[in-house]
């Protein structure tokens, strides 16, 4: 003997396929506008960081007469200097370029004197459009 069920509740089969469709195309759209949202991130706080630290150089430079070798001399003009660090994950390099920041430190290129991440200096990191020089 087979029972009916008048007043059923729950999802039939048809509502749960559309509902797992349509949270699969909202995801589809939203985890690569996130993604994207952490490497800019990422980008704009190296862009910061090299900022921070290429100016510090100009300043040991104007007061000492010399450009400093290491981040660590530059603890004078920056608190807490060594504990300056990259962000782990992606950044974006004005090429278009995506890459993996792999350095743990920022260091210093002695023969340029200017900040690196990645041995990248920060006129490298960004979007194509940024920096004002038009398109390329």
């Amino acid at each position: 003997m087979v029972k009916k069920f008048n007043n059923e509740a729950g999802f039939s089969m048809l509502e749960l396929i559309i509902y797992i469709s349509i949270v699969g195309i909202i995801l589809a759209v939203a985890v690569p506008k996130y993604n994207n949202a952490i490497v800019m991130a990422n980008t704009a706080r190296i862009q910061a960081d090299l900022q921070t630290l290429d100016g510090a150089v100009m300043m040991y430079y104007t007061e000492t007469g010399q450009y400093p070798g290491t981040i660590g001399d530059l603890d004078d003009y920056i608190k807490n200097v060594t504990e300056l660090h990259p962000p782990k994950g992606k950044y974006m390099l004005k090429d278009g370029t995506v890459g993996e920041i792999s350095d743990s430190e920022y260091t210093i290129d002695v023969e340029e004197n200017e900040a690196l991440c990645d041995g990248h200096r920060l006129a490298d990191f960004g979007r194509r459009d940024q920096g004002g020089h038009g398109s390329e």
